[in-house]
């Protein structure tokens, strides 16, 4: 349900482009699929703040290995709980949420 996201950010080669477009498929997703909009929100929300934080100053190779990373993490998080109740989805998407937010204070 969400590892296209992955792919696509694969495809586009990892870079401001690439999280660009994760962000648009992203929002179109959370439309169309709305049990799991707060997810795709989520993951759109993350890479066009990628995007904003590094579109104007050089990324070194390091960085945009590791932004990958903690990005496929949630991803197939998110992608684990996919069929699990509601309140698991949740819970699941707040975990990762307070888990990004610690790594950014």
């Amino acid at each position: 349900m969400f590892t296209f996201l992955l792919d696509l950010t694969t495809e586009k080669g990892r870079g401001i482009h690439a999280y660009t477009a994760v962000a648009r498929a992203a929002f179109e997703r959370a439309v169309a699929e709305p049990d799991h909009a707060a997810a795709f929100y989520f993951l759109a929300t993350s890479a066009e703040n990628f995007v904003d934080l590094h579109e104007r100053l050089p990324l070194s190779s390091e960085e945009l290995e590791a932004n990958f990373k903690a990005f496929e993490a949630d991803i197939h998080a998110l992608e684990e709980s996919a069929g699990d109740s509601p309140e698991n989805r949740i819970k699941v998407l707040n975990d990762i949420v307070v888990a990004r937010i610690k790594k950014t204070r």
